[in-house]
């Protein structure tokens, strides 16, 4: 079982954590069968490698909201109000990769001015934490995800063209078997590595959590419901996860 509070101070320090044998082997079967089956269907529209809002196609990557491994740590890192912001599988062969530029997500949340650091002191605290499963074994030919140790204090995005690096550390690349799982800070310099393989596929299964302020990004984002069915087979804890929360500040 994996300790809570020290995830959450490696996490704080590297901006990542590499958590090791989170899902079984029959897990990892089941998931894998699931991700062939939405790439027998139609595109998402966000291109040939990504297929979105798998909860809606598979009930066996409902289990993965609330998965006991790693939840307490979401919820550690996001607060007990936190939910689901984005599910997705990803499916990359050779020469392919999503997102092969090192960037942070979206935009820097907390930009800082030139020669400028956080005090030591201070935790960059996410908004929104990203996650990998891994549903195969992933070696650096593979194309694993990349990530700079301790960006997400940085204050900015990679300069273009200069090395990837940050206070001395360049990019790690988190190899792992199947079932292992990446998770990091949205601000980390990260990219999902080319794959470099001759004849094989990389197969992630990458879920993304926000504070209860953070939008849900499940298109086409207005007027978007989850089936009745889902919320009614979640249990309390995946119900919220999923956005059912009581009355707030704002509404």
């Amino acid at each position: 079982m994996t300790d809570v509070s020290a995830a959450v101070e490696r996490f704080h320090r590297d901006g990542y954590l590499v958590l090791r044998g989170v899902l079984s082997g029959d897990e990892v079967a089941v998931l894998r069968e699931g991700v062939e089956r939405a790439f027998d269907g139609p595109d998402s529209g966000y291109g040939p490698c990504i297929r979105t809002a798998m909860f809606e196609r598979d009930p066996a990557f409902e289990s993965l909201i609330d998965h006991p491994s790693v939840i307490d740590i979401i919820e550690a890192l996001l607060g007990s109000d936190c939910h689901l912001i984005a599910d997705s599988s990803l499916k990359t062969g050779p020469t392919q990769s999503v997102a092969p530029g090192f960037h942070a997500d979206e935009t820097v949340r907390f930009p800082l001015p030139e020669g400028v650091e956080l005090d030591p002191r201070i935790i960059m605290h996410p908004f929104v934490v990203n996650m990998n499963f891994y549903l195969v074994d992933v070696d650096e030919e593979l194309g694993p995800t990349e990530l700079v140790p301790g960006s997400h204090r940085s204050g900015r995005n990679p300069a273009p063209g200069a090395p990837v690096e940050y206070k001395g550390n360049g990019p790690v690349m988190a190899t792992g078997s199947a079932g292992d799982t990446i998770m990091w800070h949205d601000q980390t310099w990260h990219r999902g590595a080319p794959n470099r393989s001759q004849d094989r596929w990389r197969y992630v299964q990458q879920g993304a959590y926000g504070r209860r302020w953070v939008s849900q990004r499940f298109y086409p984002f207005i007027n978007r419901s989850i089936s009745e069915e889902i919320l009614e087979r979640a249990n309390p804890r995946r119900r919220r996860l999923l956005g059912v929360h009581p009355r707030g500040a704002y509404g």
